[in-house]
């Protein structure tokens, strides 16, 4: 619909990629793809070997011998979004080639972010018995937190999940951009910087 209006107005050969341009970066963030990581951790009694200091110490040694199971697995999602800065378009990034009815685009790198966490954790599986202290809401926000700092290092360190989101990203902005100039007669080139 936009690239209709747009690409009507030929008067000058210049003015189908001024507007195009000018409505490409008034997008400013186009959002592309997102992923949802799921982190998993269990809870269980300190053990000596991770014991540090006496309390800790004297701790573990305790639960040593108490009678009964303390176990529980704790999960929870955070996302990680791939977007298009389009801001950063300029208006060499676009040529409208009107013999050969192609466009060509140069978009901006896909770049990834995370867009928030689930508040609470979800219980998976909880077993305390005999004579085990319940897990509290001091050991659940401690685990929640080693869990994000783990999976932050996770994605920066492997790069698996950037990489999968930024590919489903490009793609559907391939599609996207070629979907968005077919409807005037136009083939779209699309192609991403640093890619």
């Amino acid at each position: 619909m936009v690239c209709a209006i747009m690409l009507a107005s030929c008067a000058k050969p210049d003015a189908p990629a001024t507007t195009f341009y000018t409505e490409l970066r008034s997008v400013d963030k186009l959002v592309l793809a997102s992923m949802t990581i799921t982190k998993m951790a269990t809870v269980d009694d300190m053990s000596l070997a991770e014991a540090k200091g006496l309390k800790q110490t004297a701790d573990a040694l305790l639960s040593k011998v108490k009678v009964g199971d303390r176990v529980a697995a704790y999960s929870y999602d955070t996302y990680l979004r791939a977007y298009i800065d389009m801001s950063a378009l300029s208006p060499d990034d676009i040529t409208v080639d009107e013999r050969a009815r192609r466009v060509t685009i140069n978009l901006p790198a896909v770049r990834t972010e995370f867009a928030g966490r689930d508040l609470g954790l979800r219980e998976d599986h909880y077993r305390v018995t005999g004579l085990r202290s319940d897990i509290d809401a001091t050991e659940r926000a401690a685990i929640k937190e080693r869990m994000n700092a783990h999976l932050k290092q996770e994605v920066e360190r492997k790069g698996t999940f950037r990489a999968a989101v930024e590919q489903q990203a490009r793609a559907k902005a391939t599609r996207y951009f070629e979907s968005l100039v077919a409807p005037a007669g136009y083939t779209a080139v699309v192609t991403f910087k640093n890619s």
